[in-house]
């Protein structure tokens, strides 16, 4: 029997699962809205275990995608994939969306920088550089502007990920020959990846239960509570202003 992993992704506004063994993607699907993955997504692994002829309770683990990405998506995704690994007793693993981005580019070598949309004119990125099939983290994952990206670009680059479709003619102006633009990347089949870096972490994951997966989110969601508590302006009472008038 092969070794099989499901792969969640909901980080974009697209969503996607997946199932992979050790050689090859099995197949996958797709759903354009990524908040709506959890209402379809027995569906859907039902529908997938059928075409590769497996069980759930075949999986070897599961993988989801932490993010950066939308804020709800993210939530439901993780909950719907640590609910359904208790359910079946498998262990769930997790990479950020940046390691996901990255591994899709298979075939490139050496500077990669993933990206996406942070809207107000913003962007998540990060930098690695890969080899083969090792990817190391140059500059960790923030939440910056394009300008000040391309400052941190001192090499040939491949850009992928969501915010390469905004902002590819700005980084090919800017950079030059540096910026190579992946801009035909499909946001929808990321699951892949991800299910493809968990299958890897597996071996090194604890039981079924045992480790604690949280959102990367990198900036703070726009639902905030005031840093300081409303000033309400005081009024004398009739007395009082009675007292003060004399």
């Amino acid at each position: 029997m092969p070794v099989i992993t499901l792969g969640i992704d909901t980080a974009g506004r697209s969503g996607s699962v997946a199932l992979v063994d050790e050689t090859q993607v099995l197949t996958s699907c797709y759903v354009q809205q990524a908040p709506t993955l959890s209402v379809h997504l027995m569906r859907l692994i039902d529908t997938m275990c059928a075409q590769v002829a497996c069980q759930i309770q075949d999986f070897a683990g599961l993988a989801v995608s932490l993010g950066p990405g939308g804020f709800t998506s993210l939530r439901v995704a993780l909950a719907t994939a640590q609910g359904l690994a208790l359910g079946i007793g498998k262990p769930l693993v997790g990479c950020t969306t940046f390691e996901a981005l990255v591994a899709s580019t298979a075939g490139w070598q050496g500077m990669v920088c993933p990206i996406l949309d942070a809207r107000r004119g913003e962007v998540y990125a990060a930098l690695y550089h890969r080899e083969n099939t090792t990817m190391h983290e140059t500059v960790p994952g923030m939440v910056t502007t394009p300008e000040a990206l391309c400052t941190l670009v001192t090499e040939r680059t491949l850009f992928v990920g969501s915010g390469v479709r905004l902002y590819a003619p700005f980084f090919t102006a800017r950079l030059g020959a540096q910026a190579i633009c992946l801009e035909r990347f499909a946001e929808g089949t990321l699951a892949a990846s991800v299910a493809q870096l968990g299958q890897a972490r597996l071996g090194t994951s604890g039981p079924p239960g045992s480790t604690v997966l949280k959102p990367l989110y990198i900036r703070a969601a726009d639902a905030r509570l005031p840093r300081h508590p409303p000033i309400v302006a005081e009024h004398a009472s009739p007395s009082e202003e009675t007292a003060a008038g004399g």
